[in-house]
């Protein structure tokens, strides 16, 4: 951590040496979504902000949206030039924005991920015992979240299982980190999470931080089709020298130490890939459910 923290200290005074001190002007803004924890999503809205300020030599402000839609909605209309936001979340922008797809992240060698449906230890709960199961307790991200909830409740439905059905409670909790505690501490029945996209496994790695190697214990009661990791997004008035410019950065950076840990700072990743929107086919599958 440590490292990571000297590596955005250093970009960060790179840029300001970079900056023009003339005439001010404004800003570019960045933004990143309070998923896990608000510590966490502050400290990877700095590093983002350094990240993109290096890459093209500008002032950048950070900015901190309380969930994916509110990120959404200000890609779209521009308030926003440059966002990490989950595949949901670029859907949700008007297409007719025109917003652009940068590059997506890659994590743990992988650049998809999956949602998955996990229960405390020692529960053997899978989707049949809760399509038979009655007042069960659930806990969700947020509404507009991908793997904490939309996808995992997409993949309910496909199974036949309708939450209003089996769910006598159903809470939103703010976090993938708040989620976690509150299954692992039993006041759940099930919650919904992340992890990646390994066939047959049990992993559930959205909880490994928050509970350290107690997220092993957990009970992993299903998973959904793979879909793309986060993406950085630039918004539809970024010209496209720009978009490149920052696309060859993160292409680069993971060539270098300083570079590896301002990806991890500033994008959770080790790597980038390029991204287009026929990679977002398994999402919109996803979603048909809700059209059901």
């Amino acid at each position: 951590m440590h490292r990571i923290l000297s590596a955005v200290a250093l970009l960060t005074s790179a840029l300001a040496l970079a900056q023009p001190k003339e005439a001010p002007r404004a800003a570019l803004i960045v933004g990143v979504v309070s998923s896990q924890n608000p510590e966490s999503a502050k400290a990877q809205s700095a590093a983002l902000s350094g990240f993109v300020g290096n890459a093209l030599h500008e002032p950048t402000v950070s900015r901190v949206y309380p969930d994916q839609e509110a990120l959404a909605v200000a890609v779209a209309k521009g308030e926003v030039d440059y966002a990490v936001m989950g595949p949901l979340a670029y859907l949700r922008i008007d297409p007719k924005a025109n917003a652009q797809l940068i590059f997506r992240t890659i994590r743990n060698g992988k650049s998809t991920y999956r949602s998955v449906l996990f229960a405390p230890a020692g529960k053997k709960t899978t989707l049949d015992t809760i399509r038979k199961g009655s007042g069960l307790k659930v806990a969700w991200v947020e509404p507009s979240s991908a793997s904490g909830y939309l996808l995992a409740k997409a993949h309910l439905l496909r199974a036949g299982i309708n939450p209003v059905q089996v769910f006598t409670v159903q809470d939103f909790l703010g976090s993938h980190d708040a989620v976690c505690k509150a299954v692992a501490a039993g006041k759940y029945d099930v919650g919904a999470t992340f992890s990646d996209p390994t066939p047959n496994s049990t992993r559930i790695s959205g909880c490994e931080g928050p509970l350290g190697k107690d997220a092993a214990k957990l009970t992993l009661v299903s998973a959904t089709d793979e879909v793309p990791n986060d993406v950085l997004v630039a918004a539809p008035a970024v010209k496209r020298e720009r978009v490149e410019l920052l696309r060859t950065a993160g292409k680069s950076a993971a060539g270098t130490d300083v570079g590896r840990d301002m990806l991890k700072a500033a994008f959770l990743a080790e790597a980038v890939a390029d991204v287009s929107e026929d990679d977002f086919a398994p999402v919109r599958k996803a979603l048909d459910a809700f059209a059901r």
